[in-house]
């Protein structure tokens, strides 16, 4: 049939389909459509008739609209008319308002020059006048006042006579204050420069007053270089008997103490004469004085120790391979003097920048454009706040010689921590009564020390290579004599155990053994090293308030070293435990040949005269009793853990050969309960989670009945954790001869 046409409410076949019907179901169908569709439509049509009512009550209502609207729009256009005319009346008021404000700001301009006009006759009589007098500050004022006033009004007459006024000023300010500065009057010298401000150029006013200042510290610095000289033999000039000793530090500390000392006191007159920011200049300046003079003393000093020649022999021997001839402990009082200068550097840096940052904040709240710290040039650009945000030199001189001199420090403080642990190691020592020799006690004094001297500096940078430096030490040095000697000391104690001889340390337990004595020193030294860790973080905090990134990842570094250390320990106490349970493995022996299917009269027999375990404790006994005296708790300790591993996994392997019934199974338990008792008395740690295994092959092994190990497995375990797989628990069951194969097989474990 063709496809009907949709009329929305459903599909009507058009009036050919109707006469190519011919089927007698279709035709029912197309009826039953119909008169369907035709009910729709009557009930459509139905609600319209409905809404219709509610259209026509609308229209009703909207033809009477407008009637109701006309007097409102009559309304409405009155008050805009009367808006128009309020609108047009009050821009006419607005006009001659702004009319007004014009009349009076030309009024008040015309009023102000004719006052200026006024002022500049003043200040030029001032001036005079002030001058004649010698009243300084009232002439600079009549000046400012003058520097203040609109140039458009000042005639060319004027203007000549007042500049002429003041640079006759500025040459009076001038020769009076170089005079000042020439009998160092430093009452007249700040009043002069801070007459500088109201003359508009404050910077230079600042800058001169901090020229005088820095010549204060050139006299205090010149005379303590050539005190500094005379008490190093620098001088043509001897001593004299009542005269202060003096050393490098002393000396750059006394530059350094006497420039914070000026900052201090003069930074809050400097800026009530010269204004916010000013201290910063100030501050810079004597920057660059106490480089000059700082510099010098380092120079003297490097010249008197030889610093640059030392370091020079030094490298030429290394390069050759040459022996170090020269004594380390020569090297001490240099470091130290070293480390001394770089504290007193570093703290005079951290306190003029510190006290620099301060002002330079200040003068940023108070002021937004703070004086420049350039000098007198006041379009200079300021400091780039990313790199330096204090206004000082990023990197003085001062500076760039520490870090210099901090090289330096470092290539002789390696030279010097190298050379004193080899020293330490070539005298290595043992004195009676000890479990370890004195390398190790002395090579860690040498690093402790030079540690602390690393930190004296206050130089993150000098931490950290030093760090570097002893760990270097550490694993280069020590741990290569430690490992060098216990290899020889293996070889001696194997070619003695292959000869049937036994090591000193079982012969007589008043001779310490010099193995034993390799291992203590290995596990003192792990322990030194977390030590020396601690000591050194704990220093970070007070010397830098908290610790720097770079040495966190130095300290991290040192505890790996540790760890090093403590591989190296637990490998050769594998090795010595080689030689103990090969001397072990005859009292096993015993168990091998002993058997554990027991009838009563066995089983009580055991009780009065156990052939295994007594006997078994007493070699065992004589065999570690000796390493007791010679090694260390925490290596006695893991020394029998190793050996007592050993013996739980021969026992594992023996047990699984054996057969028992249950008065057997109850016989080695009772065996491995002495076992587990002697072994707890040896040992400080628990020695349980050896035994676990054997222990619960030997819960096994004297159980009643088969089904029972389903009383302690799974959800019935209740805080044990089984060792044993479900495979190793069958097997171990099936070691009793009373038990079934069957039974056994059938567990759900």
């Amino acid at each position: 049939m063709p496809v009907r046409e949709s009329t929305g409410q459903g599909f009507l076949p058009s009036l050919t389909e109707i006469q190519n019907l011919t089927d007698l179901e279709e035709i029912e169908a197309l009826l039953k459509d119909t008169i369907a569709r035709e009910t729709a439509l009557d009930t459509e049509l139905e609600q319209n008739l409905k809404e219709s009512e509610k259209l026509e009550y609308s229209l009703e209502s909207l033809e009477t609209l407008p009637i109701r609207l006309k007097p409102a729009y009559k309304e409405s256009k009155t008050l805009s008319n009367t808006i128009n005319v309020a609108c047009n009346l009050a821009e006419n008021v607005s006009k001659k308002v702004r009319d007004l404000d014009i009349i009076r700001a030309r009024v008040k301009d015309s009023l102000k020059k004719v006052s200026d006009i006024i002022d500049v006759k003043k200040c030029y009589e001032g001036v005079h006048k002030a001058l004649q007098q010698e009243n300084y500050e009232e002439a600079a004022a009549h000046i400012e006042r003058y520097l203040n006033i609109d140039e458009s009004v000042l005639e060319e007459a004027s203007t000549a006579q007042i500049r002429s006024a003041e640079k006759e000023f500025k040459d009076i300010l001038k020769r009076k204050l170089d005079e000042a500065m020439r009998t160092e009057n430093e009452k007249e010298i700040l009043r002069f420069c801070s007459l500088y401000v109201p003359l508009g150029i404050k910077e230079e006013g600042i800058t001169r007053y901090s020229h005088y200042l820095r010549n204060v510290v050139s006299n205090i610095a010149e005379a303590t270089h050539r005190q500094l000289q005379r008490s190093l033999g620098h001088s043509y000039t001897p001593q004299k008997d009542d005269e202060e000793q003096l050393s490098p530090v002393d000396a750059i500390t006394r530059i350094f103490e006497s420039v914070a000392t000026i900052i201090q006191e003069k930074s809050k007159i400097v800026e009530e004469k010269f204004g916010t920011g000013s201290v910063v200049v100030l501050i810079k300046n004597l920057q660059m004085q106490t480089d000059v003079h700082a510099t010098k003393i380092l120079d003297l000093f490097l010249e008197h120790f030889a610093v640059k020649r030392t370091i020079d022999e030094l490298g030429v021997q290394r390069k050759k391979n040459e022996i170090q001839s020269r004594d380390p402990r020569e090297l001490a009082p240099i470091l130290d003097q070293i480390a001394l200068i770089s504290q007193s550097a570093e703290l005079f840096d951290r306190f003029i920048r510190n006290h620099a940052k301060d002002a330079l904040e200040t003068s940023k709240k108070q002021q937004p454009e703070a004086i420049t710290t350039n000098g007198p040039n006041t379009n200079a650009n300021p400091p780039n706040p990313r790199k330096n945000n204090d206004g000082l030199l990023h990197v003085s001189e001062l500076n760039r010689r520490m870090q210099e001199l901090i090289g330096q420090f470092m290539v002789l403080e390696e030279y010097f921590m190298g050379e004193s642990a080899k020293k330490a190691i070539k005298m290595d020592d043992i004195t009676p009564d000890s479990i370890t020799s004195s390398a190790v006690d002395h090579v860690f004094y040498v690093l402790q020390k030079s540690s602390q001297r690393a930190l004296l500096t206050s130089n993150v940078n000098a931490v950290c290579a030093t760090i570097n430096i002893i760990i270097t030490v550490l694993t280069r040095d020590l741990k290569e004599f430690l490992s060098k000697s216990l290899q020889e000391q293996i070889s001696r104690l194997t070619n003695s155990t292959a000869s049937g001889m036994l090591p000193s340390s079982l012969r007589s337990s008043d001779k310490p053994n010099y193995y034993t004595i390799l291992l203590n020193n290995l596990e003192v030294s792990s322990e030194y090293i977390l030590k020396l860790r601690k000591e050194i973080e704990a220093q970070c905090t007070q010397v830098f308030s908290s610790i720097d990134v770079k040495i966190k990842s130095c300290l991290d570094d040192v505890t790996e070293a540790s760890n090093t250390f403590k591989k190296l320990l637990q490998n050769y106490l594998e090795q010595a435990s080689t030689h103990v349970t090969a001397k072990v493995k005859p009292f096993l022996d015993v168990f091998v040949s002993i058997s554990y299917e027991l009838s009563d009269v066995d089983f009580a027999e055991r009780e009065i005269n156990d052939p295994f375990v007594e006997q078994f404790i007493s070699g065992v006994e004589s065999v570690i009793k000796p390493y007791k005296s010679t090694l260390t708790s925490s290596n006695y300790d893991s020394f029998v853990h190793i050996i007592l591993r050993h013996i739980c996994t021969r026992l594992e392997h023996e047990i699984l050969k054996k057969k028992f019934n249950q008065l057997g199974g109850l016989q080695f338990d009772k065996e491995l309960r002495a076992l587990q008792n002697y072994f707890s008395s040896l040992s400080q740690k628990t020695v349980r989670d050896k035994f676990a295994r054997v222990t619960q092959m030997a819960a096994l092994l004297y159980l009643e009945k088969v089904n029972e190990v389903l009383d302690y497995w799974g959800q019935n375990s209740s805080h044990m954790t089984w060792r044993l797989t479900p495979g190793e628990v069958r097997r171990v069951l099936g070691l009793r001869v009373d038990f079934s194969k069957e039974t056994i097989a059938k567990l759900k474990l």
